[in-house]
């Protein structure tokens, strides 16, 4: 009879699904429960469950059929089960058994990178950085009603996973939402995340951009009326604009440091120029009392040639001077100019005036045969209606 009720106990173990999901009930909480069949007679059993590396992490006294296994991390376990009898005394355990668990947490993204993607490229893998990455998970790209599923999926640890995804000719351009999907099919989404383009040029620069606004270094409608913000900035600090909307981070060094030494030659020229203008006047004054005493003929022509050279400096220096505000005055022009068409570059497109990300526009147009007449022009006869497919 006891062998029976043995028998029992190991076939119910040896049943069990080796395969636990737990679902989640907090922030970082799981719950898993073992199962086995119950023994007639048992009063109770005892569990005991070791860890991939050999570690004992359970052993106790059970008195029903099932054991909740709180928080325990993914991985692979063994467990085996004892019977009590009546008497208190416990019997031969079972062989062990494997069980994997298998957290299911949602997974999610750590980085806000916004991917760009081509029709240029043939295939494109995306490097996903995040948390609670498990195999086997899902990756789609999803805009409107349209799922792009990754032809493989490549989890190299629970943070780093690569999908691989088929491009070709008739995949839609437009900007994707990601998703990544663990095994019990729970799902999280990154809005905007990817972005499709014909040229590789173009989904570059458009992926910058949304990556801007996704990290809110910019506002969302921003690149609907860019000009006079990045203007402004520009004004207040050359190069400031251009890094705003363009990511030319080296003019937002670079002019602000042309625009500081420009200015401190102006300034050295402009102190040059008061010091020679003073002397020139010193000068001036001295020659007045020399000219009025004969015997100071000779110290009046020197200070009269003195006077000249200072004078000489003085004009010297004040053309130093306008050249200087000429340079310093075309830069600043420059710099606005710049940063206008830095925003331009950036909402501006080629061809037609489509918005980018917009679905396929259909144009229709009528089209009326005219016929002549010597004494009328007269409209009527065959109508034609053309439809045109415009895609960016």
């Amino acid at each position: 009879m006891w062998n029976k009720k043995k028998f029992l106990l190991l076939f119910s173990l040896l049943c069990f699904s080796n395969l636990l999901f737990g679902e989640d009930v907090g922030s970082d909480a799981s719950y898993y429960q073992l199962k086995w069949l119950e023994v007639e007679g048992a009063s109770g059993y005892v569990l005991e469950i070791k860890n991939s590396a050999g570690y004992m992490v359970v052993s106790e006294k059970v008195s029903g059929t099932t054991y909740d296994l709180n928080n325990f991390t993914s991985g692979i376990y063994e467990h085996r089960v004892a019977v009590i009898n009546k008497l208190g005394k416990v019997g031969t355990y079972s062989d062990w058994v494997k069980f994997e668990v298998i957290v299911s947490k949602v997974p999610t993204l750590t980085k806000d990178s916004v991917f760009s993607v081509s029709k240029e490229e043939k295939t494109k893998t995306l490097i996903l950085e995040g948390k609670d990455f498990i195999s086997p998970m899902n990756v789609f790209m999803i805009t409107g009603g349209k799922k792009i599923p990754a032809k493989s999926v490549v989890v190299e640890t629970s943070g780093i996973a690569k999908a691989t995804f088929d491009i070709n000719a008739d995949t839609e351009t437009g900007i994707y939402d990601l998703v990544i999907e663990n095994p019990r099919k729970k799902a999280f989404l990154a809005k905007q995340r990817v972005v499709l383009s014909d040229s590789k040029e173009k989904a570059e620069r458009f992926a910058k951009r949304q990556e801007k606004i996704i990290t809110k270094e910019i506002p969302e409608d921003y690149y609907e009326t860019p000009y006079f913000s990045t203007l402004w900035r520009s004004s207040l600090v050359p190069g400031w604009g251009q890094k705003y909307i363009d990511g030319a981070n080296w003019k937002l060094y670079t002019y602000p440091l042309l625009v500081i030494g420009v200015g401190a030659l102006y300034a050295n020229s402009y102190n040059r120029f008061l010091a020679a203008r003073s002397a020139y006047e010193s000068s001036v004054v001295l020659g007045v009392f020399l000219a009025g005493d004969p015997n100071s003929q000779g110290l009046w022509i020197v200070n009269r040639s003195n006077a000249e050279a200072n004078f000489n400096s003085a004009k010297q220096e004040l053309n130093t001077i306008q050249i200087g505000a000429g340079i310093l005055g075309a830069f600043l022009v420059y710099n606005l100019v710049d940063s206008y068409l830095s925003a331009k570059r950036n909402v501006a497109m080629d061809g037609f005036e489509i918005p980018l990300f917009e679905e396929n526009k259909r144009l229709k147009v009528n089209v009326n045969l005219v016929r002549s007449h010597p004494n009328q022009m007269q409209t009527g006869g065959a109508s034609s209606e053309f439809e045109f497919l415009m895609r960016f």
